[in-house]
């Protein structure tokens, strides 16, 4: 809210009110809060005394900046987080700094979360001139996993620390929510499809801290190596959420939230080693778009999500620029010449100006209401919608690698016509060499509409009157009974039991998630039985085939018929050939008030 990276302050404001923005997250503050007390621990106890004298200049400096006031509203699901940088040593091994990352100059992991509660105690206020809103989400360290080994330590150690903090912030500030690991590069299936990475990292942790966790944070990227595109966008995030829930249900009997604090495209240069690419901007809006919009699939199990989009990053190298000569990579603001390519670095006369970032904010600005039912034919077409007094917000945001025309099936419910229609829609031009903002009028009667290949459009439709909202659909999660089971054998049934299912309504419908790690060539279509009746296992499945990936490890989502289910159910899968592993098994069931209007019956 402070930050002082923005151009101005009307800057600042603007851009956050016309584009209905919130606030994300803080990982400088604590780090550095925390090294500002290291002359004055004395045998790595923090000074209390010190802590409330830079509290109350934290509380004075913000009391102060009343322009960081008017934007309190936007806070209010803002977090604060760790960085592996400020681990503590001296509990655990006798690690120094000549040798590895971290503190060794804090008394152990207690002190450490101490830190934690003083700071939200003693530099926080209720906002205004009490000083700033303390935050109620804090992630405790920054993928601490994939760092393990340069702090000298192990995900056991990282795990325990994690519980310690919790433990003391749910003692001391009730209020606030405490998670993690922040999981970077999670790669459940490394090491020849046989899930080794889950095991040392996601396991090991619900197995350590799981139940102390208020949620479960993580880190998801696209990626590119250069030659090819690997995409997490799609059926490979369902898979990694879907195991890592399915395995918290078996191993502590519960599901937790997740915060998904950092979501995008990454690629070599993402941190300064190359110029300021257009075309890389364009990837983030991509996969921004993709990735929001599943994580908008489940509202009720996602406290925030996260695009990484960071203001100018002067944080970064000497005065922002890294070794190479280049800024870091992916900015709200660059410079008039990184946006043109005639500069890579800040000269005299160069301007702040925005990325092409600012025009995923554009695109998104007005989406608001209450969500409703949405359902595509082809699950390369991700649809959402939300009705917000006579205006529908449409979303359609296209997984495939080329054009996509559909047809928008929009019910003139109660006769109340549609008076408007318009798009707005963010493509890539390859002529141009940036990604294309653009908004225009339909015709009233439109009833189809073209999206660019990985594009996302918005359709806004408005009504002559306020839409009535008076049908209801209730979704509920559930999972099998055991997870990760191997396929040994071909032609051999692998069966599962999902009890407890609510099947009381009179209408709804159900998706079987299947969870699948295969090597490439492997059949992704099983013979699927619930029941004792044989169900239908589509072809497709969201997103690209995974081929660019050392093999598949995905979700199929089998449509299943309502009138099938019971309370308890038996569900068989049978392969063709042996390889690989069911990584997950869970079923969406919806209840709802009326029959639904689907492809099947339009």
């Amino acid at each position: 809210n402070a930050d002082n990276e923005w151009p101005d302050d009307a800057t600042a404001k603007s851009f956050m009110e016309d584009h209905d923005i919130y606030f994300g997250r803080n990982n400088g503050a604590m780090p550095w809060r925390l090294n500002q007390l290291k002359d004055t621990a004395t045998d790595g106890v923090l000074s209390d005394s010190q802590m409330t004298t830079y509290g109350n200049q934290a509380k004075s400096n913000y009391a102060n900046n009343t322009n960081a006031h008017s934007l309190e509203s936007r806070m209010a699901n803002s977090m604060y987080g760790g960085q592996e940088f400020m681990y503590p040593h001296k509990e655990k091994n006798t690690c120094n700094s000549d040798h590895c990352e971290g503190n060794d100059w804090i008394a152990g992991y207690d002190e450490f979360a101490r830190f934690f509660s003083e700071y939200l105690t003693k530099y926080f206020g209720t906002g205004g001139t009490t000083g700033e809103i303390k935050p109620k989400i804090i992630e405790v360290m920054n993928e601490p996993f994939v760092k393990s080994g340069s702090l000298g330590t192990t995900n056991a150690n990282l795990t325990e620390l994690h519980k310690i903090v919790a433990d003391r912030l749910h003692l001391d500030h009730p209020d606030v929510k405490v998670g993690g690991f922040t999981a970077a590069f999670p790669a459940l299936e490394n090491n020849n499809g046989n899930f080794d990475l889950f095991n040392n990292t996601w396991k090991t942790f619900i197995d350590g801290a799981g139940e102390e966790m208020d949620f479960y944070s993580i880190h998801l990227y696209d990626n590119h190596n250069e030659t090819d595109h690997l995409y997490r966008s799609g059926s490979n995030v369902e898979a990694i959420l879907d195991m890592i829930e399915h395995y918290s249900v078996t191993a502590i009997g519960e599901v937790k939230p997740w915060v998904i604090s950092e979501l995008g495209f990454f690629a070599p240069g993402a941190k300064g080693e190359g110029p300021y690419s257009r075309e890389r901007d364009w990837w983030n809006i991509r996969s921004f778009s993709s990735m929001t919009m599943q994580m908008m699939d489940k509202p009720d199990q996602i406290i925030s999500s996260m695009p990484f989009s960071i203001l100018k990053a002067n944080w970064f190298g000497d005065n922002g620029i890294h070794a190479d000569g280049h800024r870091y990579s992916t900015r709200l603001f660059v410079l008039d010449g990184e946006l043109d390519g005639s500069l890579n670095v800040q000269e005299e006369g160069s301007e702040w100006v925005f990325s092409d970032i600012k025009k995923f904010y554009e695109l998104w600005s007005e989406v608001k209401g209450k969500r409703v039912d949405t359902m595509s034919a082809d699950p390369d077409l991700q649809t959402d919608a939300y009705v917000d007094g006579d205006t529908v917000y449409f979303i359609v945001n296209n997984l495939e690698l080329e054009d996509v025309t559909f047809d928008f099936n929009l019910i003139e419910k109660n006769d109340v016509a549609i008076e408007s229609i318009s798009t707005k829609h963010v493509y890539w031009d390859a002529q141009a060499g940036a990604p294309i903002y653009d908004e225009s009028d339909l015709l009233a009667t439109q009833t189809s509409f073209s999206v660019n290949a990985n594009a996302t459009a918005i359709i806004k439709v408005t009504y002559a009157s306020d839409i009535t909202i008076d049908e209801t659909s209730i979704e509920q999660k559930y999972y099998a009974d055991k997870m990760k089971q191997q396929i040994t054998s071909a032609n051999q049934d692998i069966t599962f039991n999902m009890n407890g299912v609510q099947v009381n309504a009179d209408n709804g419908e159900a998706v079987l998630r299947l969870g699948l790690g295969r090597a490439h060539g492997k059949s992704l279509t099983p013979t699927l039985m619930i029941n004792n009746t044989t169900v239908t296992v589509p072809e497709d499945f969201r997103g690209y085939d995974q081929k660019t990936r050392d093999s598949f490890f995905g979700v199929i989502e089998i449509p299943v018929p309502y009138d099938l289910l019971q309370e308890n159910n038996t569900i068989k899968v049978r392969f063709s050939d042996s390889g690989g592993f069911v990584t997950s098994m869970s079923m969406q069931v919806f209840e709802t008030s009326t029959t639904l209007n689907r492809f099947s019956n339009n």
